[in-house]
């Protein structure tokens, strides 16, 4: 027998929409792939742009266009940028490159077909939203607009049990509301007498008292809950490294350079590094690390991350991978010395490599004032360290601390190794 695959409602469906959950159901009605030679496809809307160079997709009937398997756009035939990105200097850390990495990464790479069949359940999602996606500016604007619903929501409903009741106290139906508000803002603790000053009052009514003990309830759960997201998001680990914002290739060895964030105050405990290459057509390979393991790392000494390009790596020419070499993944994974993970990543791009050679994604980075990172070939490392030297006494061994020098303007600058260039200038992208 056919079982029927459960479906979300409309009202599921518009509501996920409201929280800014995923909910579409994709650009296509079929994937081409899965249609036959010469079948025609009609495709719901096409992707259009407005007055802020902003793509969207419109749904509109007239937009609504016939093409078959060979009408769909491949990627692949896209022009090549003019511009070489290798040859733009960096002047900055831009420490916040690797975050915006992934928010280009995602945006890359949309979802097509209906984004609701990820979701294991509403509440996962919902409560996914509150401890990460929402910014602390909306968590406490949404705290503050929820309380003042509810206080709104309960002065109504008791508002409406006197007039059904016929307990109005000769009072105008203004001043009625204006008392069930203040009773209200009671019930939350906003209101006392000695603001609003003491004035007599009926009793209230048994179906009032129920109200208020309800009313007392949902705000008791309201803060618990904001209480709760609270203490989540605070135990939410910090980001306490960063990567350079470009890797050097050589034809000796691939070079990452990292700095500890706070290093006056903390240090990381068994370090685990990971390094991935990924080249035309997706394919991956893991690229062993010189020392792929450190038991501890602190101070403002930058740390060096090296690949060494032997006959058994995936880098050496005799692999045939360096004319379709798109990308190169790194992360990072520790422990911080109050016992909180660490973890830490970001992708190097090749500048002739298929991604950065769209216009979008390069102008991607560029909106946000950044330059992609970006793996330079025939580039090394400005060296950072350097003795400590005290000018006025012309010391150069020093007697006291400090002993060294880290220059920390030097991190994300490079300069041109002639040798690597020249071994690595047959091997350029195809």
């Amino acid at each position: 027998a056919r079982v029927a695959m459960p479906q979300l409602s409309t009202f599921t469906r518009r509501l996920r929409a409201f929280l800014g959950l995923p909910h579409d159901n994709g650009h296509f009605t079929c994937h081409p792939e899965n249609l036959k030679k010469g079948e025609r496809l009609k495709v719901p809307g096409v992707v259009k742009r407005d007055a802020q160079d902003r793509s969207y997709v419109d749904w509109s009937e007239s937009a609504w266009q016939e093409v078959d398997r060979d009408g769909f756009l491949d990627l692949e035939k896209g022009l090549t940028g003019e511009t070489h990105f290798a040859d733009v200097q960096r002047k900055n850390i831009d420490s916040r490159l690797s975050e915006v990495e992934e928010k280009v990464w995602r945006a890359a790479n949309a979802a097509e077909g209906d984004e609701m069949a990820l979701s294991i359940s509403l509440a996962e999602d919902v409560w996914h939203l509150l401890t990460v996606d929402l910014s602390i500016a909306k968590l406490l604007l949404l705290e503050a607009t929820v309380e003042l619903c509810m206080i709104v929501f309960f002065a109504m409903l008791m508002f409406g049990v006197d007039i059904a009741e016929s307990f109005t106290d000769d009072q105008t139906k203004a001043e009625l509301f204006r008392s069930k508000l203040m009773l209200s803002l009671t019930a939350v603790r906003l209101s006392t007498d000695s603001i609003f000053g003491w004035t007599g009052r009926r009793a209230s009514s048994g179906i009032e008292v129920a109200i208020l003990a309800l009313q007392g309830w949902f705000h008791w759960l309201l803060l618990s809950i904001a209480g709760a997201v609270i203490v989540a998001r605070a135990l939410k680990p910090l980001r306490q490294v960063i990567f350079a914002p470009d890797a050097c290739l050589s034809d000796q060895d691939l070079s990452v350079r990292m700095q500890v964030i706070r290093h006056s105050t903390v240090t990381l405990y068994n370090l685990q590094f990971t390094m991935n290459l990924v080249a035309k057509g997706g394919k991956a390979w893991t690229l062993p690390v010189s020392v792929p393991t450190l038991a501890r790392w602190t101070s403002a000494m930058p740390l060096t991350i090296k690949h060494e390009i032997d006959e058994n790596s995936p880098l050496h020419p005799s692999r045939g991978l360096l004319q379709y070499l798109m990308y190169i993944r790194v992360s990072m994974s520790a422990t911080d010395n109050h016992g909180i993970p660490v973890n830490a990543g970001i992708v190097y791009y090749d500048p002739d490599s298929f991604f950065v050679q769209r216009p979008a994604f390069s102008r991607a980075f560029a909106k946000q004032g950044y330059l992609f990172p970006r793996l330079l070939r025939g580039k090394k490392f400005c060296d950072q360290m350097r003795m400590f030297r005290d000018e006025q006494m012309n010391m150069i061994k020093p007697e006291t601390l400090p002993m060294l020098i880290c220059d920390l303007d030097n991190m994300p600058r490079t300069k041109v190794d002639e040798k690597a260039t020249e071994a690595l200038a047959p091997y350029q992208h195809s």
